[in-house]
């Protein structure tokens, strides 16, 4: 959403969407049939269930017991991931048949194994186990109830309103169930939405929406719909955590009840067949987990990725861009990425440049690869209508359009004009548009890509939502109505396919707007067109802390806001929040005045500085955390309350990050803030030192409230972590890559420390062929040991660790010792004033070869 809705935007901010006449409540569409009584009852035909025995399934028939319901075939399977699937359909395929979503899931699904069960028979109930799982079905009505080692933790259709609708000619085939989730306090999940962590009840009001839109300037504290929809659901309790995944590609509600001991939610979707994944958990690191082996997890990014983005819509000249690259350098800002808006196009022609504004895209990204950065241009999937334009003109030849109800190419407005879209659903589609990235300068390994306006927005039709028309007609001739909210998802798949077959075989960088469950396998994301007020910086927390749980860890939003102009206050806030977020990038509107930081006063930008230092500091553990995401599905920033489910003050903590479990940052995120409230778990002897206090220790023990100026970003390390950063500042993430480590040990009451660190090349694909080093850092008894994590695995050319700064030391030192392949060397050791920090500097270890630091101490102080 750009210049042409900035008024519209503006007007309605702040205003209710049940007002707004943009976009339809839950009275306009199919959910307000859904919210009332089930038309029909269904029993389960128990003598119908039977295991199939090539695929381990169990199979049966569903019967109507009331109305004028269709028969149904269920499907209920225990994958041997342990997660339970149920899957109901028509017996009688319609044409086409009832759209399924299983791309989001990886391979497709195909590459899930159903365990076999044992299965048990009485007059009522069919019980289906596998290890520690049960699930009790029920004949009538229809019941499934769902057990952990015996434990009954989610009840499937406990209120009986199960809808299955059938009728196609009114477009009534719309599918909806309950589910309840036993010893659970909150609901978390259900992304995206500008809303809190912790879901509200919403039976007395409008349900959670997903319908991808472009929505500029979005309602804050809202559960209308935004530009990603994912189905997973958390519930989460101090002794218990599980979850659910709606897996549905159409306009979708959710309707939420929050209870004492119980999370009870309503889930209710236009058409498409009902795919219902139970995740047993039994906590909410496990749930999350469980969901990211349904939908994969994101690949490693590259290194430069995790620096400083810089962003305007629009830079309007190659030589502008350059400028901006240089006067960061002037002013010794950081920075790694620079991006370009659609006016770098010609005529908004995708794969085109304009030819007097941008006439040679390879000096451009030529000068910018001299100074190891790195270029991201913008691709929409709408086509301009334009009979010289050579993508039109292919697509028009070869039916690559999505077609309107009367079967001609479907065409709208946006930014180009006319426009129509390249239906993406269609394979052959996707592989035309993926070989248009092996040319028009997108072949070279510095250019990245940004999908963006793909939910899809389309202009002036505002009966539509400003997007596709719901009987539009896609491929194999699903409606628009079935598939609405995976269309952006299908553009990052073709998207990402033809970056990877570029000659120089580096991992892409995407970024996208709309998105769906499994985009993390594609691409990142960000919240969308936020506006420069302190509301939106502060909802970007809880809003990619949502999408962390819901496998997208790769999040961020607008520094300073899109729309508007941030006081200076907010500008410096907003750089220092966001660099606790894993994408960070400023970019703004092009009707507001340039500011990137250079453009500041010297104090601003002096802020500006160390938040951008910080964050370059701490990319050896943004890398090795995404490094760790790919491997085990954990998410990279997480809410207080995925470590600390014990503590209940904690469940709605949003204003605060972890990164992996060593890091916590809350920074300020209000105005004129003299004293920050902190939250700090994990109970009195968890200690956790303030780096913004010079390691000042505050115990686990709930709220702290900190003084604070504007130089105050709080963030902590927990004791008995080690940290690994790089502190040499540096232009570019790259010029980095070379420099030594600095760990920082942090010693809990034992003396004890422990930390990761991953390192490859930080680009190639080589990681893939066990070219890294990760190493698990161990800290005990005074010695440093290095120790690796994988077999068989080798980087020779990682920098080595050159300084040790250990908070809490033991006190007393007399001898510091490295000994490395059979040689020991004295090192020198300095304590700070108060001797909270003891320093060993200036030395030189390598991860590869492994290596011992040992202190000695003096008897008295051992």
């Amino acid at each position: 959403m750009k210049l042409k809705l900035v008024l519209l935007i503006t007007f309605f901010v702040g205003v209710s969407y049940g007002n707004d006449p943009r976009w339809n409540d839950c009275k306009d569409t199919f959910c307000n049939r859904l919210r009332g009584s089930p038309k029909v009852s269904y029993s389960v035909d128990l003598a119908s269930l039977k295991i199939e025995e090539q695929t381990n399934k169990l199979v049966g028939s569903l019967n109507p017991k009331s109305g004028n319901g269709a028969k149904l075939a269920l499907t209920v399977s225990l994958l041997e991931e342990e997660i339970f699937h149920i899957s109901i359909d028509q017996e009688e395929h319609s044409t086409p048949p009832r759209y399924r979503a299983h791309d989001a899931l990886v391979e497709n699904g195909e590459a899930f194994n159903t365990a076999k069960p044992s299965i048990s028979k009485s007059h009522a109930t069919v019980d289906v186990s596998y290890k520690n799982l049960k699930v009790t079905i029920y004949e009538y009505p229809m019941k499934f109830e769902f057990y952990n080692n015996n434990r009954l933790f989610s009840v499937v259709n406990p209120n009986n309103r199960f809808v299955f609708e059938t009728d196609n000619q009114n477009n009534e085939v719309a599918i909806g169930l309950d589910v309840s989730f036993k010893d659970a306090q909150r609901a978390y999940g259900l992304p995206e939405h500008a809303d809190h962590l912790a879901l509200r009840d919403t039976v007395k009001e409008e349900p959670y929406r997903h319908f991808n839109l472009d929505y500029g300037g979005y309602e804050i504290e809202s559960t209308q719909a935004l530009y990603g929809s994912i189905g997973v659901l958390y519930a989460h309790g101090n002794e218990y955590s599980s979850g659910a995944f709606w897996l549905n590609a159409a306009q979708s509600w959710f309707d939420i009840t929050n209870g004492p001991n119980q999370i009870d939610a309503y889930f209710m979707s236009e058409s498409g067949v009902l795919d219902l994944f139970i995740l047993p958990g039994p906590t909410l690191p496990h749930a999350a987990k469980q969901y990211t082996k349904l939908t994969g997890t994101a690949p490693l990014p590259q290194y430069f990725t995790l620096g400083y983005h810089q962003s305007r819509y629009s830079y309007m000249t190659q030589d502008e861009v350059v400028e901006v690259v240089t006067k960061f350098d002037e002013n010794s800002l950081p920075i790694d990425v620079m991006w370009l808006d659609i006016d770098y196009t010609e005529e908004k022609k995708y794969f085109t440049w304009d030819p007097e504004r941008f006439s040679d895209p390879e000096k451009l990204i030529s000068d910018l690869t001299k100074t190891n950065r790195k270029l991201v241009a913008i691709i929409d999937p709408h086509i301009k209508v334009d009979d010289t334009y050579f993508l039109h003109q292919t697509a028009t030849k070869e039916h690559y359009y999505i077609r309107n109800s009367t079967g001609a190419d479907f065409q709208g407005e946006c930014w180009p004009g006319l426009s129509s879209y390249l239906d993406f659903l269609n394979p052959k589609v996707r592989e035309y548009y993926s070989q248009l990235y092996l040319d028009h300068h997108f072949q070279n390994k510095d250019v990245h890509v940004w999908n963006d306006m793909n939910e899809p927005a389309v202009f002036k039709q505002p009966n539509d939502e400003h997007t596709m028309p719901l009987d539009a007609i896609h491929y194999l001739g699903y409606k628009h109505r079935d598939v609405h909210n995976i269309y952006g998802f299908y553009q990052t798949i073709g998207t990402r396919t033809g970056m990877l077959q570029r000659k120089d075989k580096v991992r892409p960088f995407i970024l996208t707007r709309s998105h769906f469950a499994g985009i993390q396998r594609y691409a990142a994301i960000w919240t969308g067109d936020n506006s420069a007020t302190w509301d939106y910086l502060k909802i970007s927390f809880p809003m990619c802390l949502t999408e962390a749980l819901a496998g997208v860890s790769f999040c961020g939003a607008d520094v300073a806001g899109f729309s508007g102009i941030p006081d200076d206050e907010l500008y410096q806030r907003w750089y220092q929040a966001g660099a606790w977020l894993p994408f960070y990038r400023g970019h703004s509107a092009i009707d507001v005045p340039r500011r990137e930081p250079y453009l500041y006063g010297e104090d601003i930008k002096q802020r500006v500085l160390v938040a951008l230092r910080q964050r370059y500091a701490h990319l050896p553990v943004w890398y090795t955390l995404f490094f760790e995401h790919e491997q085990t599905g954990e998410p990279v920033i997480r809410p207080i309350t995925y470590h600390y489910p014990k503590e209940s003050d904690a469940f709605d903590i949003e204003n605060e990050v972890l990164l992996g479990s060593n890091i916590l940052a809350a920074p300020v995120l209000e105005r004129g803030v003299l004293q920050n409230r902190v939250y700090l778990p994990g109970g009195n002897e968890e200690i956790w030192y303030n780096i913004d206090e010079n390691f000042k220790p505050y115990r686990g023990n709930g709220s702290h409230l900190l003084t604070v100026n504007m130089d105050s970003v709080p963030v902590f390390y927990k004791s008995g972590s080690i940290i690994p950063r790089k502190d040499t500042p540096r232009a570019v993430s790259a010029d980095t890559h070379q420099d030594p480590y600095t760990l920082y040990i942090v010693l809990n009451a034992e003396g004890r420390a422990e930390g990761k660190l991953y390192v490859d090349d930080g680009e190639s694909f080589s990681y893939q062929q066990k070219k890294f080093n990760y190493v698990n850092l161990v800290f005990e008894k005074d010695t440093l040991t290095v120790l690796n994590l994988v077999d068989g695995t080798s980087y020779p050319d990682a920098a080595p660790i050159k300084n040790l700064v250990i908070v809490n030391p033991p006190l007393a030192v007399t001898r510091v010792q490295k000994t490395e392949e059979s040689s020991t060397i004295e090192l020198n050791s300095v304590y700070s004033e108060n001797n909270n920090v003891l320093f060993v500097n200036n030395f030189t270890a390598k991860l590869q070869n492994g290596f011992k630091i040992k202190l000695t101490t003096t008897p008295s102080s051992a």
